[in-house]
């Protein structure tokens, strides 16, 4: 068995798009959202460099991981210098888990930011881990513990060449013009937002069918999720927190915001 490890780029894009949605990919409400997340990578290429690696276990495309400078999210209200964000690391292949392909795929990442990543323009301070779990393999945090990364302020961190600072937020406080209307953030470095969009779009209607609703894309028009600080979903000036693959969780909250339960 051989892992190795390259750079997505425009070659390659394909790969990556097979990891994270090969199973899915016959299905229509999913091409929005690959095709946005290619034109995404591209862009991320243009403006800082690679963003994304994927892992090959024997040739075969089985795992990504996927970062960027926290300075190049331009939703972040309060991005901090020097600070790197792994957004996901994900491995979509059974048969290719605890094999050590995460492991690789981590390793090789830190090793880049020791020596100096391409897509950051000022020195490393330190590592900041997004523990998001989709319920396959191990738990996220318990895997980024294991290779020494540790939590300090709610965020899993590995320090590189300085000291952490903590991450400072901006909370939601209802606004007048979001009365009424429901509010979509629809994040292109992902193939699935584009569909759980639809998905949240659908539920809405199903509880209010001629409620109003806008969707918002992230990286085109970030100064709404800047200022108010979400980047999920508001309804009716409230911040819905659930996700929408807990759809009785995800409908209550819904509900609650409009004032219908």
């Amino acid at each position: 068995m051989m892992i190795t490890v390259r750079d997505v780029t425009g070659e390659n894009v394909d790969d990556l798009i097979m990891v994270c949605a090969g199973r899915h990919l016959e299905d229509l409400s999913m091409k929005p959202g690959v095709n946005a997340r290619k034109q995404w990578v591209r862009d991320m290429m243009d403006k800082v460099g690679p963003v994304v690696k994927v892992a090959y276990m024997d040739g075969k495309p089985v795992a990504q991981i996927m970062y960027y400078p926290e300075v190049s999210i331009p939703y972040d209200p309060f991005p901090r210098s020097g600070v790197l964000r792994i957004e996901c690391i994900y491995n979509s292949q059974p048969d290719a888990r605890e094999k050590g392909v995460g492991k690789a795929l981590l390793e090789a990442l830190v090793k880049e930011a020791r020596e100096g990543l391409p897509c950051m323009d000022s020195q490393c301070r330190f590592i900041v881990a997004d523990a998001f779990y989709g319920g396959e393999g191990i738990p996220m945090d318990e895997f980024y513990q294991r290779y020494g990364f540790n939590w300090m302020n709610g965020e899993l961190i590995s320090l590189i060449h300085g000291e952490y600072e903590s991450k400072k937020k901006r909370e939601y406080t209802a606004l007048e013009e979001d009365k009424g209307k429901a509010i979509i953030f629809n994040n292109r470095n992902c193939e699935y937002s584009s569909h759980f969009a639809q998905r949240i779009e659908k539920t809405i209607r199903d509880v209010a069918p001629d409620y109003p609703i806008i969707h918002v894309d992230l990286w085109e028009n970030p100064e709404e999720a800047k200022r108010r600080g979400v980047t999920s979903l508001i309804v009716n000036a409230v911040q819905v927190n659930a996700f929408i693959g807990d759809l009785e969780k995800f409908t209550a909250e819904v509900k609650d915001a409009l004032g219908t339960c």
